[in-house]
């Protein structure tokens, strides 16, 4: 790597050999594209200097090589961040100065070459010790008297999970992908094994009038071998104190496999106990994302903000669920969304940190002020407060999508799948990712593979169906679209369908939804989208135009996808340019 970096040299946990073009982690070896490894030795050539655009454009293209450039070096910088488990707006190891170049910031070593090492520095060599690099916390089981409580210990995972997802050097699986996990009679070593994590924490929490008893144990999955087991009891007014003891437990543990020079930190303010046994219920009912249960969530939070009035959490999550309802046009957007406004900038006001507040705000920025740029910035600090959550990722990922900047909501979009690997949820809007960018048999792929995981989730044959449109088959778009009818019958999904119908040459069929949605807006709110989708497909503009102009004033949240491919026809309208530009799209 030339005079100014010795090779090997080692920084964190990597090491670098130039001469044999291996970076390793940890003793390990890490798989790195050849453009990649380059940019990395032309930075560790030159530790705590600017290295510019320019210089990085000449060692990794040829000047006769004709390429997009930015893209190239953004692909390149993107992937060999991620391979150091590195992050842009807060670096460890690679500093971004805009416009100019990059800076390797971290302290660089000499270190041992590879071939003195005892062992064999490849990834399918056996670990000379049980390192930990990624963990996943299985569903505690619920030991209390009540069946009921089930809530309790569901909430006592999701607070275990948050709080060792804030560990940088460790991967830690989402809620999401876990909770699949309930009640499962598999052995630990093939969960570890679906889910590609070392390690599993798991336990049981039982609960008793106002007292509380957990148990966790830290396992290495692999082997199946216990590595640590604590128990706590405590009243249930010391429960976020007790979370956070847990979890500075497990990763002393971790620490002391992986990163002993972390610190982690344990920062926990007390709560009413009852507010907090209302806040838990608020999740559990949030989380299940049917309108009955959004209700039932408002209901919870602000049962728990009465309780204590200063409970920040329980604001950001209170400002989700009324996104939730206006996104999914369960109440209309206008009433909810200011709703949500509100309570996001409350919870901010108690604590800047609240992640569920940065991401309902940005949500509201996006999809209601069409102020594109403070909801990035607000997706970005969400990313940033807490990079091992799963969902700032995705939320990031989908304004990158909505924005046409493909290739990065594709790279932010995988980030999340590795912290939620199988969730049909993910698996599913990921095909929606890519069916933005025109990838429409990857976007089908990737859909079949959410309805593997989950064969009755309607919205992965939705983002499937619209995929298949665009290849021309429509009647697997059809046989889609009226499954996702069957096991739902929400208006956009019967939209749809009307538009696949329509494109079909099946007329009649088309108009006979078409009347039964407008007939139902009589009696509760469709978003006027969905009826613009099914003009779209009866060939219609100016009605089609006419309904997109209502849910661009009712702020109906679809309006985003008013430059999906099934609006390509329209592209040289003025009126669609006129939207789009009102909006705050690209055209």
């Amino acid at each position: 790597m030339g005079a100014a970096a010795p090779s090997p040299v080692r920084f964190g946990p990597f090491e670098v050999d130039a001469r044999s073009g291996e970076l390793l982690r940890q003793g390990l070896r890490v798989r790195l594209p050849h453009q990649q490894f380059q940019v990395l030795a032309l930075l560790l050539e030159h530790p705590g200097e600017v290295v510019t655009r320019e210089e990085l454009r000449k060692r990794l293209w040829p000047d006769d090589v004709v390429l997009d450039f930015d893209l190239g070096l953004n692909k390149a910088i993107n992937g060999l961040r991620a391979a150091l488990r590195d992050h842009a707006e807060k670096p460890r190891f690679i500093e971004t100065l805009p416009k100019r170049g990059y800076r390797f910031i971290a302290t660089v070593e000499p270190g041992a070459p590879v071939a003195e090492r005892p062992f064999a520095a490849d990834a399918s060599a056996p670990p000379r010790s049980q390192r930990i690099e990624s963990l996943a916390v299985l569903p505690l089981d619920n030991l209390s008297d009540e069946p009921g409580q089930e809530y309790f210990s569901d909430g006592m995972t999701d607070e275990l999970i948050a709080a060792l997802a804030r560990i940088d050097s460790l991967r830690v699986i989402s809620r999401t992908s876990v909770m699949t996990y309930k009640g499962t009679r598999k052995s630990l070593p093939v969960i570890a094994k679906e889910l590609g994590v070392d390690a599993i924490v798991e336990g049981s929490v039982a609960r008793s009038g106002q007292r509380v008893r957990i148990t966790v144990q830290l396992i290495h999955a692999p082997t199946d071998r216990h590595l640590w087991s604590e128990r706590y009891e405590r009243e249930l007014r010391d429960i976020l104190h007790l979370q956070a003891e847990i979890a500075h437990s497990i990763a002393s543990q971790i620490q002391k496999l992986v990163d002993p020079e972390h610190s982690y930190p344990v920062a926990a303010r007390e709560v009413h106990p009852e507010a907090y046994e209302a806040y838990l219920k608020g999740i559990y009912f949030r989380d299940k994302v049917t309108p009955e249960d959004l209700e039932r969530s408002i209901g919870f939070f602000t049962e728990a903000i009465d309780l204590d009035p200063k409970y920040a959490h329980a604001y950001g999550d209170l400002s989700r669920s009324y996104f939730y309802l206006g996104l999914f046009g369960v109440r209309p957007p206008k009433e909810m969304y200011p709703k949500a406004r509100e309570n996001a900038l409350r919870a901010l006001e108690l604590d800047q940190s609240v992640v569920a507040a940065h991401i309902a705000l940005g949500a509201i920025h996006v999809f209601y002020d069409w102020d594109w740029a403070s909801g990035e910035a607000e997706w970005r600090r969400a990313v940033e407060l807490n990079p091992g959550q799963s969902l700032p990722h995705f939320h990031f990922a989908d304004y990158m999508s909505i924005q046409g900047r493909h290739e990065e909501a594709i790279a932010e979009w995988r980030r999340g799948l590795e912290l939620d690997p199988i969730s049909p949820v993910r698996r599913a809007m990921y095909g929606m990712i890519l069916h933005r960018a025109r990838r429409y048999d990857e976007s089908i792929a990737q859909c079949r593979k959410a309805l593997e995981l989950d064969s009755t989730y309607p919205n992965a044959m939705w983002f499937m169906a619209l995929s298949l449109e665009q290849r021309g088959e429509l009647a697997e778009a059809i046989t889609a679209l009226r499954k996702a009818v069957r096991l739902s019958g929400a208006a956009h999904y019967q939209a749809l369908l009307a538009r696949a119908y329509a494109l079909a040459g099946e007329r009649e069929k088309a108009l006979r939804i078409l009347g039964k949605l407008r007939e139902m807006s009589r009696r509760t709110y469709i978003s006027p989208f969905d009826l613009a989708v099914a003009h779209l497909g009866l060939g219609e503009p100016t009605p089609t135009f006419e309904w997109l102009e209502k849910a661009y004033g009712q702020r109906a949240w679809r309006i985003s996808e008013v430059t999906l491919p099934m609006f390509d026809g329209l592209r040289s309208d003025p009126r669609w340019q006129d939207l789009v530009r009102r909006i705050g799209l690209p055209q």
